[in-house]
């Protein structure tokens, strides 16, 4: 009876010490900044010209042909280093489901740190292509009288929208939409 309770306990430890020098399985986070800088390597190469169109506050306001300068400049704005590789695997969390009535699956990646300038990322992924159709990513900032919120929808090859929102208090609430489009072809299907 001693030699049961000897091996049993023999068997705990060994349990336990195996449990305790496991090795966290490394995380597959897709890389949203490589596809981000990877899509604006993409748009050096494309012949077509940018064009950028702007509501304020849901009101048609303007359209204007941008230079991709201009068009680097506003997604640099969200190439943060939380978004790095190493980086973004230990501040976000990651969730994912399967999505049957857009065909998609959407990867979601919050943020783990109040003061992470992104704070959302969302990775809508086609199964049938394989490949990354949109991103959708939340970026705000605190400034000493005001609040910036901005939400970039990237589409795959073809545009994306910028919607930035500018709270302050004891005002009214203001939202600025640009679309910048450069292939309005439809889709492959």
């Amino acid at each position: 009876m001693k030699y049961m309770y000897v091996i049993s306990f023999a068997a705990v430890l060994l349990i336990f010490s195996s449990c305790k020098n496991k090795k966290a399985d490394p995380k597959d986070y897709i890389n949203v900044s490589a596809y981000l800088k990877g899509q604006l390597k993409y748009i050096d190469t494309v012949p077509f010209a940018f064009l950028k169109l702007t509501k304020k506050d849901s009101l048609f306001t303007d359209s204007q042909y941008i230079t991709r300068e201009q068009v680097n400049k506003i997604v640099n704005e969200f190439l943060v280093k939380e978004l790095e590789k190493g980086n973004f695997e230990k501040n976000y969390k990651e969730i994912s489901f399967a999505d049957a009535t857009i065909k998609t699956v959407t990867i979601n990646y919050e943020s783990t740190d109040k003061d992470n300038p992104i704070s959302r990322v969302d990775v809508y992924v086609n199964p049938d292509k394989e490949r990354i159709s949109q991103v959708y990513l939340v970026r705000s900032k605190e400034n000493s009288d005001s609040t910036l919120t901005q939400q970039l929808l990237w589409k795959h090859n073809k545009s994306f929208l910028l919607i930035t929102t500018i709270s302050k208090k004891d005002q009214t609430e203001k939202t600025i939409t640009e679309q910048i489009i450069w292939d309005d072809r439809p889709d492959e299907e």
